[in-house]
């Protein structure tokens, strides 16, 4: 429930509002008396606009039937549905049609998709260090970011994986980072393709004792499998709440060994 609730307070953002708007604009003006007669000459819907509109219904649900989260679920729907307010717009008039797309440009321009900006708990390694940390303690969990500078999508996982680390990490579960574009070898080593056209950039890797255990995207033997790096996603497909909470198991159960040992010591030290 408290997290339903804190992604409704996201969709109070002014992008979010905005953007609901601006997908039903159309919908809005074309139902508004007054207005609708004066920008269209009609205020009723055509048959084909409600053909469109039953068509779109069927596209959202099949594509978000996968969706986890209520933002995601409605960033997906207003896509959708601008797709379709600017057919009927241009539909109508073709510079109406053109000021919606002006209209949807300024909004992604000046009310950009809000992104996290908070603390993170991220290690950043360079070179052969990382292969080294993981080995050195096979208790601690990693979550590692295989990254590149030039890449759009790598810049775009940044705010995602700084949130996740932030709200995850653990003594025993930690985030990690490496630029492989500057470290060709540990490329080569974890079998990632930093080429300009890779579709392995970015790629996340979870190693549990030691051990890769899971990776998004998903190499197969002629294509990468598309992965869409949102913070929903990531904690699915890698099981970080499952993962997080078999780490803070594990911690307790280690604090509570160690204790009885220090009381101990301290009898013999009496």
């Amino acid at each position: 429930m408290m997290a339903v609730l804190g992604e409704l307070r996201v969709l109070l953002a002014p992008h979010y509002i905005t953007d609901i708007i601006l997908a039903t604009l159309y919908f809005i003006l074309k139902s508004t008396p007054k207005v609708c007669n004066v920008l269209f000459h009609s205020c009723t819907l055509e048959m084909r606009e409600w053909e469109w509109l039953t068509f779109l219904a069927c596209i959202v649900v099949l594509k978000n039937r996968r969706q986890a989260s209520i933002v995601e679920y409605a960033s997906t729907t207003c896509l959708f549905t601008k797709t379709l307010s600017v057919i009927c717009f241009f539909n109508y008039s073709p510079t109406y049609g053109i000021l919606y797309v002006l209209l949807c440009l300024a909004h992604v321009m000046f009310l950009p998709k809000p992104v996290y900006q908070g603390p993170e708990n991220i290690v950043y390694f360079r070179g052969p260090n990382l292969t080294d940390e993981i080995a050195r303690d096979k208790r601690v969990t990693w979550v590692i970011a295989f990254y590149v500078a030039w890449s759009p999508k790598c810049v775009n996982l940044a705010p995602v994986f700084s949130e996740l680390s932030n709200e995850y990490h653990l003594e025993n579960l930690k985030f990690g980072k490496i630029d492989i574009s500057r470290y060709p070898n540990v490329a080569e080593k974890y079998e990632i393709n930093t080429g300009a056209l890779s579709r392995q950039l970015p790629t996340i890797i979870l190693f549990q004792d030691g051990q890769e255990v899971e990776r998004r995207p998903i190499p197969t033997k002629h294509v990468t499998l598309k992965f869409d790096f949102t913070k929903v996603n990531i904690i699915k497909e890698f099981k970080l709440n499952e993962v997080y909470n078999q780490c803070k198991k594990a911690l307790s159960a280690r604090k509570k060994t160690a204790a009885p040992s220090e009381t101990t010591e301290l009898k013999k030290d009496k």
